[in-house]
């Protein structure tokens, strides 16, 4: 039997900043935690373009000033481009539906993990780094976590270990999404011409007729940028070139990111990933949690990758005290959380399916006519994705309400 290298409430697997947050969400209600990570920090991600809705929950783990003192890039607002025609819109998260989420960051993952990571250690979560989680298992009295240095024993085990899906890969319930198999090929450059609004904004350039792909220029405070391509995997396939060969073809095929890349020099090499949608059967068990990319990744086009893991982590912490109140700590007590989590991932696949389309990205980049519309399409930007009173929502998920009433047809125009 594996020596037991620790006990507490609650053993999160992962470091990222999902991890970090419930860490340091639980350590605020005084549970004792224990992070496994496996990989060592700083360490490269993508997903570097955070969402405004997320500073809320960041700012209950006390984590902002710490932030803001690193000097990471401000974003007010995104940049929407329909390539072929050049149209544009640019949203401002300060004219959204809520006025009160008016920016947000774009990081450099590596710095920007670190320092989350170790704002939660400072809060008293015991970190064993690097070292990795092996298999799980839930009895009785407690949930237990094999790792590579000994088993943690806890009350809960939350699995936030991201693309890796610790659990879900163990409980074969990891499923690819079957009309969203992409490549993307990225990587950071310096010289690249920015947001004329403002340098601090994000780009996202949707290109093709059909799903073919987007482009996305995120901007960091060194003066580099990060640039990336996404496409269907048939798309990419048909080309016959390699990731880098098709990151360069697209680029200089582009009309709005062409330009912008005439002076560009690569920080290092390319990096590519493919077929990465996906979802899980079930996010919730008994002593189980599954919080951010470790139950499921959608589409990045708008950044949703760190926002929903972060959320996550707040309603998870949130139902995790009081499961603790309770002393009720079966699948039962978390499916609330499931159902929210659920909710929040359906919108934003509406929205994306909705981006795909191209009726509906002609209306966004001319949505300034229809000033309900922009407010509506920047809340979801911004991440505001459980707003009953936005129509776009019901509008776009088709579950009713709204969806049928004569007010989409003013919303929509």
């Amino acid at each position: 039997m594996a020596d037991v290298i620790a006990t507490c409430d609650v053993a999160i697997v992962g470091g990222g900043p999902g991890g970090s947050t419930l860490g340091a969400l639980l350590r605020k209600q005084g549970r004792s935690v224990c992070i496994v990570e496996r990989d060592v920090f700083p360490r490269f991600r993508i997903g570097e373009s955070l969402l405004p809705f997320s500073m809320d929950t960041l700012g209950a783990t006390g984590v902002l000033p710490k932030i803001e003192a690193g000097g990471f890039m401000h974003k007010h607002g995104a940049r929407f481009v329909v390539d072929e025609t050049l149209e544009e819109e640019c949203f401002w998260f300060r004219n959204g539906l809520d006025d009160g989420h008016p920016m947000a960051y774009q990081v450099q993952r590596a710095p920007f993990d670190k320092l989350l990571l170790d704002h939660a250690v400072e809060l008293g979560v015991k970190l064993y780094q690097p070292l990795a989680a092996t298999g799980f298992r839930v009895e009785p009295d407690r949930a237990v976590l094999a790792t590579t240095g000994g088993n943690i024993e806890a009350q809960i085990v939350c699995d936030v270990s991201g693309r890796w899906t610790f659990m879900s890969s163990q409980q074969k319930q990891r499923r690819i999404h079957p009309s969203h198999r992409k490549i993307t090929v990225f990587g950071h450059f310096r010289n690249v011409t920015r947001c004329e609004q403002d340098p601090g904004n994000i780009i996202i350039a949707r290109f093709g007729e059909t799903k073919m792909g987007w482009f996305w220029l995120i901007p960091f405070s060194d003066g580099t940028t990060s640039v990336g391509v996404v496409a269907d995997s048939a798309y990419f396939r048909e080309s016959g070139k390699s990731p880098t060969e098709f990151f360069r073809q697209s680029v200089a095929s582009s009309r709005s990111i062409g330009p912008r890349m005439k002076n560009a020099e690569p920080c290092g090499e390319l990096r590519s990933e493919a077929d990465f949608s996906y979802t899980s059967e079930r996010h919730v068990g008994d002593r189980l949690i599954k919080i951010g990319d470790a139950g499921a990744f959608i589409d990045p086009v708008f950044s949703s990758g760190v926002f929903l893991s972060v959320k996550a982590a707040d309603m998870a912490a949130e139902k995790i005290a009081k499961a603790f109140d309770t002393g009720d700590l079966s699948e039962k007590a978390f499916a609330d959380y499931e159902r929210m989590v659920r909710r929040g991932t359906k919108v934003f696949w509406a929205f994306i399916d909705a981006f795909y389309n191209k009726d509906f990205l002609n209306r966004m980049v001319t949505s300034r006519r229809r000033p309900l519309l922009q407010k509506s399409i920047t809340s979801l930007l911004a991440g505001d994705i459980y707003n009953e009173n936005n129509q776009l929502i019901s509008y776009l998920t088709g579950e009713g309400g709204a969806y049928a009433d004569s007010e989409v047809a003013e919303l929509l125009g």
